[in-house]
């Protein structure tokens, strides 16, 4: 009787402490999910190539429905690289450099959702939109969530 009022005992401080830990880990990764739109339908997949701190991390193709979800460590730089054949490649620069308090707080930021457009590849949209132009994410401390930052230039 003892040593099964033990046990019970026992396996209600270990789901004590499981459920504890699981509150305080709110913010563990900065999740995006999105969409790539095409402008020309094509069988080819598209690719996604994820480069962390300059370094290449992973190269995976995304399914045939355009959908994504990545999750990213936070207090880091990314560079998503999204490409198809036919389409010019897109780059998207994520930082996910969080002041402390930010994720001390008790709510987690929500996801962050894209839909990359995928421009046909030509002379004419390769003048205007060069390799050079990417789109940024980073925290915003007005906003205190992510948002999109103006298009940097290499």
């Amino acid at each position: 009787m003892v040593k099964t009022n033990l046990k019970i005992i026992l396996i209600l401080i270990f789901l004590l402490t499981l459920t504890h830990s699981t509150y305080s880990q709110n913010h563990k990764y900065f999740i995006i999910t999105g969409k790539i739109i095409s402008e020309i339908t094509t069988s080819d997949k598209s690719t996604i190539q994820i480069i962390k701190k300059d370094k290449p991390l992973m190269s995976s193709e995304i399914p045939s429905n355009g959908r994504f979800r990545l999750e990213l460590d936070y207090n880091s730089e990314y560079q998503l690289i999204f490409n198809q054949n036919g389409h010019l490649p897109k780059t998207i620069v994520v930082n996910t450099e969080v002041p402390e308090e930010a994720l001390l707080q008790s709510a987690n930021f929500s996801n962050f959702l894209i839909e990359v457009k995928l421009l046909k590849e030509n002379q004419e949209i390769s003048t205007l939109y060069s390799d050079e132009q990417k789109q940024q994410i980073a925290y915003s401390t007005q906003q205190n969530n992510f948002s999109r930052m103006p298009i940097i230039h290499d």
